[in-house]
């Protein structure tokens, strides 16, 4: 289950700037190493448990080989992750009836999908807000999680740069950028 987060989530971060969603990953991962007893085990938590927002002290069998430790995840997650998490475990359960079992372990913290740094761009001509003629684009620019998402904003920052091409078609490339491209 992957949850949404947005800077607004966490102002306490902003002082960060840019780099605020990678210092909240850094934080999230050394929780994660603390509550797995500073080693390779995992904390992880019972999903029933996590939805009644209790701690029980026996986990299932796993495959994941260094182990597990029991954890509260639905304590020191911040909340606007736990409660994501939370609805999110809700929802699936109510049209998948074998998901939200006694059996289901939540092994925690996956802390990306995407770039935790996100390269910031215009929403309608989808280039950077200060480089003309750069189009931050795709999930190492902070904007997809995914095959499925990387392919949607790489498809929709090429129809963004060959309608600024069209613009600018009597225009070189030492105009619009200020250097020469020549390399000759």
């Amino acid at each position: 289950m992957v949850v949404e987060i947005h800077p607004e989530d966490f102002p306490e971060y902003a002082k960060f700037g840019g780099l605020s969603l990678m210092h909240l990953q850094e934080e999230l991962e050394r929780q994660g190493w603390l509550q797995g007893g500073m080693k390779q085990t995992a904390p992880a938590q019972r999903m029933v448990d996590f939805t009644r927002r209790k701690l029980g002290n026996a986990l299932p069998e796993s495959s994941y080989a260094p182990g597990l430790v029991s954890s509260p995840l639905h304590f020191w997650l911040p909340e606007f992750i736990s409660s994501r998490l939370l609805e999110g475990f809700l929802q699936f359960g109510k049209f998948n009836r074998s998901f939200l079992t006694n059996d289901a372990t939540i092994i925690g913290v996956e802390t990306r999908t995407s770039s935790p740094v996100r390269i910031v761009r215009d929403n309608e001509t989808m280039q950077h807000v200060k480089i003309r003629g750069l189009f931050p684009c795709g999930e190492g620019a902070g904007y997809a999680g995914g095959i499925v998402s990387a392919g949607i904003d790489g498809e929709r920052c090429a129809e963004a740069v060959a309608a600024y091409l069209k613009r600018h078609k009597h225009t070189t490339l030492r105009t619009i950028h200020g250097n020469s491209c020549n390399h000759s």
